[in-house]
Order: structure tokens, then C-alpha cells, then sequence
């Protein structure tokens, strides 16, 4: 029988406690951005740094206390290592390792600022290591056939462990937020038109940069935040709610980087998690296809994006035309469209020939 077969499963209580440490890590680590952002003192000894590496010392500490107790019962080896934790223990000796790195890292040459401090070989090791911590909870409710269709409250641990993985990429990418750029609004283009006024073709070529960046911000946090919903409804039949939580969470922790810099404009990611989940509950009980999937993948963009100029629009300022920002969010719904082709694709035909399906196991599918 093989070992996954016979390896102990973590209980709600330890999962739910498992994600309590883990938010404790991803919140130092959100809170050290923000210090970042706002130019307070940088060394690898500050509060902030104390903050984001207690929680991952409560969470490895709390890793190894699950796996005591399965040895307690009489468990041994990789037996005493519950299902979904494996790559968990391998991401506390990635991080821990990542930590020596990143000291020595700053010692060699200095505290980092801006995008260097997102791809700094230290701080990408301990992403990895996190990334790896912070999922067990989902890996090991993956793996549970015996339920399809959670309640949110017996969904939660795997939910939010999925939450604190996408804020951490959404962390990662954060130089082209939508929540902390200003690409979108008309301050940039006053800018070159004081700056450039001279030039007007480098005011042009520059007005242009600036909305790639926006259009780019627009296709990568799409990415970001309707694939791990998809992904999510592809394992499990969605309780009302996931999908508002999941962005409404992800979205203001990226926002708070930079204290709310951008206004309201967070809230168009809860309000379009909000709509994801009115068509996903209109439209499971009649469908349930993949089609149920790309309604939601075109979906949820679309109404994220429409919002978020919406508020733009009545609070600050939309730089762009109509023609521009129609068209991103046109082409973010294009994107959430082929995630959810991607995650739930039209089952293939089976073979005449082959009657026992016995085609789809043999490396063809």
C-alpha cells in the first residue's frame, strides 16, 4: 500500500491552528512592506523583521508539534508526517536556510529598496519556503475525497490558506498593483506635461509607458486573483461567500502597503468576488459543466475592473480614455475566460475504439 495510503491526517483543530501561524508570518511580511514603503529605518534588525520571523518560528515550531504527537501514537519516519505536510517540513528547512541567507545578504550588501528588495535572491528563498508552509492546510484538504461540497465554515482552513498564498504573490508583484499604482489616473500624464512640455515626443512616448504599466497591472493581478478561485472551485462546489473572502482579504492587505494610497479603489476586488459568487450559486444548481467556470473566470474581471474605474471616477481621477480602460477590462475578461479554460477544459471525446476509457490513464490526457 503506498505510504500516502497510511500516513495520519491533521485534525480541523490542527489545520485551523496551523493557518492562525501562518497569517502571523504572511501579516510580518506585509507589515515589512509596508515599513519599506514608508521609508522607515532599514536593517535586518527591526521590529518589523521580528514580526515576519516569529511567526515563521511559531509556525515551524507548530509543524513539528504535529508531527511529535503522530510519533506519540506510534508513528515513524514519514509515517508521522500527516497528509499535505510533507512539502511543509521542506518549506520550514527552505525558509530557515533563506533566513541565514538574508542576513548574511544584508550584511554583504545593504538593505535593498523597491524592486530590488521584491527579487533579491535571499527574499525569493524565503517566498519559496513560505509558499510551501502556508499551503499545507490546502494540500492536505486536496487530498480528502470525503468531501465535495464544504460548508464555508468546513472550508475555511483550506480557504485561507489558499488567501494568505495568493496575498503573498500578490505581494511579490506589488511594484504593479493596481492598489498601489497611480498608472491609471491622470496624475502621471500632468507630470510629463509639466516635465516634457518642451519635448513632445518623449511626453508621448512616455504617456505611452505609463499606460502599459497600467494594462499590465490589469492583466497580471487578474491572473493572480481569478486563478486560484478557479482553481478552487475545480476541487470543491464553492460556498457562497469563498470568493468574496479570498478577494476582499487579498486585496486590502495589498492596499494597506501603502496605507490606502489609492482610496476605495481595494473594494472593486471584494465587490467582484461578491458578484463571482451571486452567478456561481444562480448557476451551479442547473449547471454543472465547466461552463459554470468560465462564466465566472470572464466574470469576475469584468466587474472588478468596471468598479475600479467607477471609483476612480468618482473619487480621484481616470487618466485614461474610454476607449483604453474599456479595453483592458475587455481583455481582463478575455484572460479570466482562458484561466478557466486552462483549469476546467471540455472533457475530451473517448475513442470509438476504446470503450473502457482506458486511454485517458495511459499518458494521453
Amino acid at each position: 500500500m503506498a505510504l500516502q495510503d497510511t500516513r495520519p491526517r491533521v485534525t480541523r483543530r490542527e489545520s485551523l491552528l496551523t493557518v492562525a501561524f501562518a497569517s502571523w508570518l504572511i501579516v510580518g511580511l506585509f507589515v515589512d512592506g509596508w515599513a519599506h514603503n514608508d521609508d522607515r529605518p532599514e536593517s535586518f534588525f527591526t521590529p518589523w523583521h521580528g514580526m515576519f520571523y516569529s511567526g515563521f518560528a511559531a509556525s515551524a515550531l507548530w509543524m513539528l508539534v504535529i508531527v511529535q504527537r503522530r510519533q506519540a501514537d506510534g508513528a515513524t519516519g514519514l509515517g508521522a508526517v500527516p497528509i499535505g505536510y510533507g512539502l511543509g517540513l521542506v518549506g520550514v528547512a527552505v525558509f530557515a536556510s533563506g533566513g541565514a541567507f538574508d542576513m548574511a545578504w544584508h550584511e554583504l550588501f545593504g538593505v535593498e529598496v523597491g524592486l530590488e528588495a521584491l527579487l533579491s535572491p535571499s527574499h525569493l528563498v524565503l517566498f519559496c519556503g513560505a509558499l510551501l508552509l502556508i499551503t499545507s492546510p490546502l494540500r492536505a484538504a486536496w487530498s480528502d475525497g470525503h468531501s465535495h461540497a464544504p460548508t464555508l465554515q468546513q472550508l475555511v482552513p483550506a480557504l485561507l490558506s489558499m488567501t494568505l498564498a495568493t496575498a503573498s504573490v500578490a505581494f511579490l508583484f506589488m511594484s504593479i498593483s493596481p492598489s498601489l499604482t497611480d498608472a491609471m489616473t491622470s496624475s502621471p500624464y500632468r507630470f510629463i506635461a509639466e516635465t516634457f512640455a518642451a519635448r513632445p515626443g518623449v511626453a508621448s512616448w512616455m504617456t505611452e509607458a505609463v499606460q502599459l504599466e497600467g494594462y499590465a497591472a490589469i492583466l497580471l493581478t487578474t491572473i493572480i486573483l481569478v486563478g486560484p478561485i478557479l482553481l478552487l472551485a475545480r476541487r470543491w462546489v464553492l460556498p457562497f461567500g469563498t470568493m468574496t473572502l479570498l478577494l476582499g482579504v487579498v486585496s486590502a492587505s495589498v492596499a494597506a502597503i501603502d496605507s490606502f494610497d489609492m482610496g476605495l479603489t481595494f473594494v472593486s476586488a471584494p465587490l467582484a468576488g461578491l458578484a463571482g459568487d451571486v452567478l456561481y450559486r444562480r448557476l451551479r444548481p442547473t449547471r454543472r459543466g465547466p461552463q459554470t467556470l468560465w462564466a465566472v473566470g470572464a466574470s469576475v474581471p469584468t466587474v472588478m475592473w468596471l468598479s475600479y474605474f467607477a471609483i476612480l471616477a468618482l473619487f480621484m481621477d481616470v487618466g485614461w480614455p474610454a476607449e483604453l480602460w474599456a479595453g483592458a477590462t475587455a481583455m481582463s475578461a478575455l484572460t479570466g475566460f482562458g484561466l478557466a479554460l486552462l483549469v476546467h477544459a471540455p472533457t475530451p471525446p473517448q475513442p470509438a475504439d476504446d470503450p473502457s476509457g482506458s486511454w485517458r490513464t495511459s499518458g494521453h490526457s
